[in-house]
């Protein structure tokens, strides 16, 4: 036995249990310190943000403003001449990215291409004229010349082929599944979201901690105070159900399991649309970022316990007849994928 694990194992048969315990809290607390010091200084230094503008980083911003503009065509009670402020964004990335001398071949930048022409084809479709500030931002910036289906825009989602979702294998229901923000007005069944949670418990956890809980509300006044306060909803008819995902940090031991919570609940949150959508059931995830204030007031909302992380709402829905979603272009997995021989 090493010479520091004997000393350790005598101070803690000749110290006091509570003096013993003051020291490994204190330690524990320095460790976790040092864990975050470390996590803030990457993310600090790699995040796509102003003092961060390398290739990357603008890769992540063509893909998020491209789908802002997605979800603007997505909705049924279509706003024509919509978007002024995000193709502008678009476009400074866009030009940022030629200036550079970056591949105009890249999907992020043809899916950042393609949503201008959605843009003007959805205009043209509903016999409605473009505005002023789409022209001048095409002029400024080089679209993509790919001759391919355009990879960004809307496709339409069928209840009809929903239907049997319970036939359908593993890939047909992962590649089918699409978020959609607009749902029936008819009630949903609550035992196909419970069998959706069981199923759901199947997801595996650090040594089997299963730390996710699920928040259901289908009080239609807490919805919309949850989404106002949520802020990413703007725009819709509120959904007849709201879950959010939390984490329960106390099933947890070690400093360095800081970042299992919002992991397993992250594995979980996946698994739960995969079987709404077994369930025939629409969905929509929704980001749980809030400023300090923000999440003292979700807290306080949905009594949600202070030893609990936020994951993730998910608004849910019976499945429309024909509701519009983003196409939401995915990378080629090859192209995320590195291989150590």
């Amino acid at each position: 036995m090493p010479i520091v694990t004997k000393i350790k194992l005598v101070l803690k048969n000749i110290m006091p249990k509570c003096a013993w315990v003051y020291l490994q809290k204190n330690k524990f607390d320095y460790k976790l310190s040092l864990f975050y010091k470390d996590q803030r200084k990457r993310f600090f230094k790699y995040c796509s943000s102003p003092w961060n503008t390398g290739e990357p980083q603008l890769v992540g911003k063509l893909v998020y403003f491209t789908h802002r503009i997605e979800k603007g065509l997505s909705h049924t009670d279509f706003r024509p001449r919509f978007g002024k402020r995000a193709f502008s964004d678009l476009a400074k990335v866009m030009v940022e990215w030629h200036q550079r001398g970056y591949s105009l071949d890249n999907e992020a930048y043809i899916a950042a291409s393609d949503v201008f022409l959605a843009y003007r084809m959805k205009h043209e479709a509903i016999n409605e004229p473009l505005p002023d500030f789409y022209y001048r931002i095409v002029d400024s910036v080089h679209l993509s010349n790919s001759k391919k289906e355009p990879i960004s825009g809307v496709n339409n989602v069928l209840a009809s082929e929903k239907k049997e979702n319970c036939q359908k294998n593993f890939s047909e229901i992962f590649n089918g599944r699409t978020s959609v923000r607009e749902f029936d007005d008819s009630p949903v069944d609550f035992d196909k979201i419970h069998r959706a949670i069981n199923l759901s418990m199947k997801t595996p956890s650090v040594c089997n901690r299963q730390s996710f809980r699920v928040t259901l509300i289908n009080n239609t006044k807490i919805i919309a105070q949850a989404l106002d306060l949520q802020g990413g909803w703007r725009g819709y008819k509120k959904p007849p159900v709201l879950a959010l995902i939390t984490s329960d940090i106390s099933t947890f031991v070690g400093a360095e399991e800081r970042n299992e919570p919002y992991i397993d609940g992250g594995l979980f949150t996946m698994s739960f649309l995969l079987s709404l959508e077994y369930e025939s059931l629409a969905t929509c995830p929704l980001n749980a970022m809030f400023q300090i204030k923000q999440e003292k007031q979700m807290r306080s909302l949905l009594n949600i316990p202070d030893s609990e992380v936020l994951i993730a709402f998910v608004a849910i829905g019976n499945f429309a007849d024909s509701v519009p979603a983003p196409k939401s272009f995915r990378f080629a997995g090859k192209s995320i994928t590195r291989i150590i021989h």
